[in-house]
């Protein structure tokens, strides 16, 4: 099902799982406001949790230790591509009967286990965010693409937000669905046919940049896996990452470094590298709504201030609350990603790290 916007996909996503006021909703605290917003104004509080050190994307020992009676649903991110632990989080749904929505508004041309990224779990989300090359894998200004293999939450995404879709009634099919006129509930979250017109064509050449992403990727961290104290983030195993979108990740350790990030990154950069940070893009526990609480709907309704819906009163978060992800804030680096990088910038890219790790531990 196509819609407007990645961060709508994701919140008729939530609506489709069934996520509602007094709910609990894990999400990693590196993250991305649009990929639980939704649930948010759906009723539904956020609960943030940890990533792993070793990937940077959510943990699924964290987020079991996060899951309550409460929990409506866990919202996982496939940043830059890189896919989460299907099969963990495969089992915690199956363990505890709570769906998992996908935001992979980054991977497009991913896979987990040989199997294309929206066909592996309950749901997942993309977004058409942008233009080629520096917008989303597959781009068309603005846009949405939901998939899932269970017909119950495609019909009650339907009927939340594809207001005067043509035949629709035909697709309503099961109940209560069925039952809905032509216009549904009301929403019309409908993709612009132009975005998909130029998505599709995108479509030729995507699969051509993530290979040629790869590549880059495999040489350029290849080439720094063996300097000390300078890890290059890699994917799990069992993923293919298409790296179209955010750049790469690299993780130091300062304190075998005997320099602080800032420093190193600065070095670096009079070197002429391509790196940003350090930190990440996001923390969502530091956002001042989460950190305070906010009166979402004003005269005290809000499952992010005091009682909500059976919710227990907020407490918000502060600095300490997540301290795996904390420290990684501290020290990872994002290393530009390209798709045909001139002949010989790997080697050159490679030099720079060797030739800044040698000078700060000299």
């Amino acid at each position: 099902m196509t819609v407007d916007h990645g961060s709508t996909a994701i919140e008729s996503a939530f609506y489709a799982v069934g996520v509602g006021p007094g709910d609990e909703v894990i999400t990693p605290t590196v993250g991305y406001i649009g990929a639980y917003a939704g649930a948010l104004h759906l009723g539904a509080r956020p609960v943030f949790c940890e990533i792993d050190p070793r990937t940077l994307l959510p943990d699924p020992e964290d987020v079991e230790r996060r899951i309550t009676d409460r929990t409506a649903a866990i919202a996982i991110t496939h940043w830059n591509g890189r896919v989460c632990d299907m099969d963990a989080f495969g089992d915690l749904s199956e363990e505890y009967d709570v769906p998992i929505v996908e935001d992979a508004a980054h991977a497009h041309a991913s896979t987990w286990d040989g199997a294309h990224i929206g066909s592996v779990g309950d749901i997942a989300c993309y977004s058409l965010q942008g233009v080629a090359p520096h917008g989303k894998p597959l781009a068309g200004g603005e846009g949405g693409i939901v998939t899932t293999n269970d017909r119950e939450y495609y019909e009650r995404q339907l009927s939340y937000c594809h207001l005067h879709r043509s035949g629709l009634n035909d697709e309503l099919t099961l109940d209560p669905y069925e039952k809905l006129d032509w216009e549904a509930l009301g929403l019309k979250y409908r993709a612009h046919p132009l975005a998909l017109a130029i998505a599709d064509v995108e479509l030729d050449s995507m699969r051509y940049r993530a290979r040629r992403r790869i590549a880059y990727r495999d040489e350029l961290f290849r080439g720094l896996e063996d300097l000390p104290d300078v890890r290059p983030v890699w994917p799990y195993g069992k993923s293919e990452t298409d790296g179209l979108y955010g750049g790469l990740k690299i993780v130091l350790d300062p304190d075998e470094l005997g320099v602080s990030p800032e420093r190193f990154v600065e070095v670096l950069a009079a070197e002429g590298a391509p790196v940003r940070g350090p930190g990440f893009s996001y923390m969502e526990h530091r956002r001042t709504v989460f950190e305070e609480g906010y009166d979402l709907w004003g005269k005290g309704r809000s499952p992010i201030q005091g009682e909500f819906c059976g919710l227990p009163p907020y407490e918000g978060y502060e600095e300490g609350d997540f301290p795996v992800s904390e420290d990684l804030d501290r020290r990872v680096l994002t290393v530009s990603s390209y798709i045909e990088p001139e002949d010989g910038f790997v080697d050159q890219f490679v030099h720079a790290f060797e030739k800044v790790v040698e000078r700060v531990r000299r």
